[in-house]
């Protein structure tokens, strides 16, 4: 029997993000749902490599709504996806099988070369790539992973175990940040990405995509300020970087309760923002990129078109269409 409808689960360090879609015979790929689930498995826990008591829990209630939404929609079959926070802890294994026995679902602890490909393949079918190398940058609570590429290869790609919530566990930092801190932290990155630079350098890479949590929030953020949706599709936004490094500077700036405040602001984020845009600030200051772009499209879409073109479509690589 052909597969028709499929549930995409990503475990993430910070949510759990469950994708729905389906293709009938002939027709391209819809997306029927979309949902988050703010799990935060690695808080407390991540720097000793280990996932908490209260994290399982935050994860099996994730997953009751998850089967809940899956059992809803039909599907099919399911494929998730553990990551950084997961496949570092000691207990990361006892972990997935708790969740297997649990909910019947089969979890793939992937490593950070695999989860690039995936980031790879999402963002590839979320902007429109030519033969111009980019650099694809996925901000995670646990790892991020950097990809240069274009519209047909990878040329370099690596996962740093440096997502955002090992960085806030890490450095600790005040409310609202100090400047010290904040330059403690840009020269920790600098010294831990020369070999970015680098490739960077020598594919001479001008412009940075940013999938995931911390982009979709800086594009709702500005959008929630009234910058125009810059007539882009709705899988991609052009991030200007004077609104950029005006944003960051907000940012540094700001309070927990502040930024809790702040119209667009996701509330899963609120915690993890400066860091993320110190991170981002970073690399495109010492990268020297002229673009920044934000792709809707990360690891669950990358995993989606990769189990149709698989499954449903082998010869095929069609769009996906969003169900709206």
């Amino acid at each position: 029997m052909q597969i028709k409808r499929i549930s995409v689960i990503d475990l993430g360090t910070n949510t759990f993000n469950l994708l729905v879609a389906e293709q009938e015979e002939g027709e391209k790929p819809k997306i029927l749902h979309r949902s988050k689930y703010p799990t935060k498995i690695g808080k407390g826990g991540i720097n000793q490599n280990m996932i908490t008591e209260e994290a399982f829990q935050r994860a099996k209630n994730a997953f009751d709504e998850i089967a809940k939404i899956s059992k809803e929609h039909k599907v099919d079959t399911s494929i998730a996806f553990a990551t950084s926070a997961i496949r570092s802890a000691e207990n990361g294994i006892e972990f997935v099988k708790m969740l297997e026995k649990n909910y019947g679902v089969s979890i793939e602890i992937i490593s950070g070369d695999r989860e690039a490909e995936l980031i790879y393949s999402g963002t590839k079918n979320a902007m429109e790539l030519n033969h111009e190398p980019v650099a694809i940058l996925d901000i995670g609570g646990g790892s991020n992973e950097i990809i240069i590429a274009n519209n047909e290869k990878v040329f370099w790609k690596k996962s740093y175990q440096l997502g955002i919530t090992r960085l806030l566990e890490q450095f600790k930092p005040s409310d609202p940040i100090k400047k010290g801190e904040t330059q403690e932290v840009e020269t920790y990155l600098k010294e831990q990405l020369s070999d970015l630079f680098e490739a960077i350098e020598l594919h001479s890479v001008k412009t940075l995509i940013g999938s995931s949590g911390s982009f979709d929030t800086i594009k709702q953020v500005l959008l929630a300020e009234g910058l125009p949706s810059n007539g882009l599709p709705e899988s991609q936004f052009e991030i200007k970087l004077k609104d950029f490094f005006r944003l960051h500077q907000t940012f540094l700036n700001s309070t927990l309760e502040e930024r809790k405040g702040m119209p667009g602001m996701d509330p899963v984020r609120v915690e993890l923002m400066v860091i993320a845009s110190i991170f981002i600030n970073q690399l495109v200051k010492e990268a020297g990129f002229s673009k920044l772009y934000q792709s809707s499209y990360a690891l669950k879409e990358g995993a989606l078109y990769e189990f149709f073109e698989k499954n449903i479509n082998p010869t095929e690589n069609e769009s996906v269409e969003v169900n709206k």
